[in-house]
């Protein structure tokens, strides 16, 4: 049985193949060409390889022009014509020789210009030395960081007070280690530190103003 079974499948099959179309057994032909090829041939074809005598490197050395890195740029271009600042960055600044206002710069209060903080200055200068910076984390603590803390406490009347080297880092450092979800940060009115109730830090919790030091009421504002 099994013999006519094998023998009736085969004779379906060859029937089949008559019954077809045209078109699909030159696919099926196509395909099965195509299977034999890729079983048969290499994956990847060697390229040929040849080696460059020492004159024919010399010859392509001489010729290879690198491009610049920059397009040329004309001498009379902005960014090669400084505006050159004469003195200290005050209110009053001199540019190029011309007397201007000074719209850009943090120096709010005239500092710079201040004897008494010049004169400050020198002194410190004289026992400490000079550097690119001076934060606590690079050298340690002086006795002029605990002086001036000192100092800040006893002016603002708090038990103590703690000094940053640059302003933001109290809004990167200090509101976050101090604050967590759920808190409310009240913040003077007047205190230069918009960033923080623009952008407050990821873990800090409300944010609220107050008009100052010394008023009995201190609305908040989320």
């Amino acid at each position: 049985m099994a013999t006519v079974a094998e023998q009736w499948v085969l004779v379906e099959m060859v029937q089949a193949l008559y019954e077809a179309p045209a078109y699909h057994l030159i696919l099926e032909g196509i395909l099965i060409l195509w299977i034999i090829r890729l079983l048969f041939s290499k994956t990847y074809k060697l390229q040929e390889r040849s080696d460059l005598t020492v004159k024919e490197k010399e010859e392509l050395i001489e010729e290879w022009q690198p491009e610049p890195l920059v397009p040329p740029v004309s001498k009379d271009h902005p960014a090669l014509n400084y505006n050159i600042v004469s003195g200290p960055p005050s209110h009053n600044i001199v540019v190029n020789g011309k007397e201007c206002i000074n719209f850009a710069s943090f120096n709010f209060l005239g500092l710079l210009d201040n004897p008494r903080l010049k004169a400050a200055a020198l002194a410190s200068l004289k026992k400490c030395g000079v550097g690119t910076c001076g934060p606590r984390g690079f050298y340690g603590t002086f006795d002029v960081h605990l002086d001036l803390e000192d100092r800040l406490a006893k002016f603002m009347k708090t038990e103590e007070a703690i000094i940053y080297s640059y302003g933001f880092a109290t809004i990167a450092s200090a509101i976050p280690a101090y604050s967590k979800r759920g808190d409310i940060v009240l913040l003077y009115r007047d205190f230069p530190v918009g960033a923080v109730v623009v952008n407050p830090p990821a873990n800090a919790g409300d944010t609220g103003s107050s008009p100052g030091p010394g008023r009995s009421h201190m609305p908040r504002s989320n």
